[in-house]
Order: structure tokens, then sequence, then C-alpha cells
């Protein structure tokens, strides 16, 4: 763990919570218009919930039929308990639980072996949606994961996901991915 996570861990989210999460309406109303519609009304993991801001959104705009938040830090999911979120504790870097749709939003960055992360992904649910920031100078100087440049995104995405869809909306790469059914 680096610095910039434990002072995360131990002390920002202690006190703010996931602040950045305040300002990504617009990102969701981006988002909102690119949803492909096999992607609505979904059994949803959010992946790295924190403190559940996100998973509203992501409630909504997906029209979610059941989500439960995911997160590792005690702080974070006692404040998405309190928005009346249900949680579960679990760390990325371990081993993902299974099911229908999992969520990685502003969080895959997080994981120490990203490509391990989104492998297990892709083997435990059918749809995945992914919204990560490419690493810029804030994300580089206050952010406790670690962004990828653009290149280095897609170039995960390609050599894990294959085949997906792909958005960018600021300095944020949007990704839809659906397992393909093998032919009997």
């Amino acid at each position: 763990m680096n610095i910039k996570e434990w002072l995360g861990e131990n002390f920002v989210y202690r006190l703010f919570g996931c602040f950045y999460n305040k300002s990504h309406d617009d990102i969701f109303d981006f988002i909102k218009t690119k949803i492909p519609r096999e992607f609505f009304h979904r059994k949803i993991s959010d992946l790295g919930s924190g403190d559940g801001g996100n998973t509203e959104r992501i409630k909504k705009i997906f029209q979610a039929s059941k989500i439960v938040g995911y997160d590792h830090n005690d702080f974070l999911l006692e404040r998405a308990r309190k928005k009346g979120i249900r949680v579960k504790k679990f760390d990325l870097n371990k081993k993902l639980p299974k099911g229908e749709m999992a969520t990685f939003t502003f969080s895959l960055h997080h994981a120490y072996n990203k490509e391990n992360t989104l492998k297990n992904a892709v083997n435990n649910f059918d749809y995945i949606f992914i919204c990560e920031p490419c690493l810029d100078l804030y994300h580089w100087l206050f952010d406790g994961g670690e962004p990828l440049p653009k290149n280095k995104w897609i170039e995960l995405f390609d050599r894990v996901l294959k085949q997906y869809q792909i958005y960018q909306y600021k300095n944020n790469l949007i990704v839809f991915y659906k397992k393909l059914k093998k032919r009997d």
C-alpha cells in the first residue's frame, strides 16, 4: 500500500467518504445515453462501491433488479449502509464474487493486478460495466489507486475483454462488455 492509498484509507475516507463522487452526475448523464438495452434490469455486484454514491447512480440508470455494493473499507461500508445500500465486505485483490453483472466505477484502478482482477470478472459475470479515469496530473498526485494512461487501459481491455463497446467522456473511459455465449 502506497502512502496516498494509506492516507485515503485511514483519514480521507473516514472524514469525507468518497467526496469525489459528488461531481459524477454529468458522467452518469452521459453513461445513461450509451447503455446497451441488454444491460438493464440485471442483478448487479458493484465492485469497489465505496460510500455508495455511485452505487445509487448505477442502480438508477441501469434500473437494477437488485444491487449489492462490495468494498473493503469499513468506514465506506458504514456510509453506504446509512444510505440504505446492501453491502458486503470484500477486497478486489482477492477472489471476486460471482453474479450476473459486475460494475467497476472508479475502482478497477485500485486493483494491484488489474489484468487478473478483470479476468476473474470475465469468468464470474456475464455483463461488465467499467468507468475508469485515465492517468492525468490530478490522479497522479491525489489518487490512492493507479489509473493507467488511455492506451494502457485499451491494451488491457483488448487483451482480456477482446470484444466490447468503449466510449470516452472527458478523462474517463466507459466500457460495456457482454460475455459471448458458446455455441453448442
